[in-house]
């Protein structure tokens, strides 16, 4: 997330913000209608990948830098929610993922991290709801400007010790020749606590359906951790057949010893689920 500093996208940006304005007006009138009265406090807008591939401009993107392409397209359903008077927070979840994008968790390796792909599985367990720190606000009381830095899930909050636009001015204050007493003190800055953003996750362990036996949970059978966000939390229990599209993320060794472990397991960092099996075979 950049700081709020009023910076004009990229002229890139400004394409990609203005397919994402025309793919929403060319296909998701209807859906805003419904929406319209919503109580909901968040709601995944689910966007079929044949009609995101089909549209100029999105599909390729989606597929060169899914993050930003989301980021994107969450800045223009943002808007769009709010022109339509539609109270729930949006999530973008792209479903329908293609047929190339297929792969098993049991094949999944270290040399596929950061891959998006798509996966049958079914649920083994379950963590408790929790939430945890996305965005975290700063303000600086010398000049009032504020900026959000983007954390990591479950690392160590990121140290933010100045103000850069109060270190800027005084830089520039100082080659004219501005006393050190009337410079801006870049360090006199506090965390915005009611601006900090918080996001609903649930953990849950995976595994292939090959690994079922005769339809019945197996107690012994290599699992994966997947996060889950927003809207899916508690939405699932054990035995739930499902498809995931999810990127793949590394994570620490839940029973490392030392601070320094080198040892990686991978996770799921899942983006959409759909219910069933859409592509396994029986």
């Amino acid at each position: 997330m950049s700081k709020k500093t009023g910076t004009e996208p990229t002229p890139k940006e400004k394409q990609l913000l203005a397919a994402w304005r025309t793919f929403f007006q060319k296909n998701s009138k209807a859906d805003f209608a419904a929406l319209e009265g919503s109580e909901e406090a968040v709601w995944g807008f689910e966007i079929k990948w044949s009609d995101l591939e089909a549209h100029k401009g999105l599909g390729q993107s989606f597929l060169s830098d899914m993050d930003k392409c989301l980021q994107s397209g969450q800045i223009v359903i943002e808007e769009q929610f709010r022109n339509h008077n539609i109270k729930p927070r949006p999530v973008i979840r792209i479903v329908g993922i293609s047929e190339l994008n297929r792969y098993h968790l049991i094949d999944l390796r270290m040399r596929d991290r950061t891959r998006f792909l798509r996966f049958d599985a079914v649920v083994h367990s379950t963590s408790r709801a929790m939430g945890w720190l996305k965005h975290s606000a700063y303000i600086c009381n010398v000049c009032g400007h504020q900026w959000t830095v983007d954390e990591r899930l479950a690392r160590p909050r990121k140290e933010v010790e100045y103000c850069g636009v109060c270190l800027r001015n005084g830089i520039k204050k100082r080659q004219k020749g501005a006393k050190k007493e009337d410079l801006p003190d870049p360090f006199d800055i506090r965390m915005d606590l009611e601006t900090n953003y918080y996001e609903d996750i649930q953990y849950v362990e995976l595994f292939d359906p090959t690994c079922l036996k005769d339809e019945q949970l197996p107690d012994d059978v290599p699992t994966i951790t997947a996060v889950l966000t927003d809207e899916y939390v508690d939405q699932f229990s054990p035995g739930d057949c499902i498809t995931v599209n999810a990127k793949i993320g590394v994570d620490h060794l839940p029973s490392r010893d030392y601070i320094r472990d080198t040892r990686r397991i991978l996770r799921l960092d899942i983006h959409s689920v759909e219910e069933g099996f859409s592509l396994h075979e029986e």
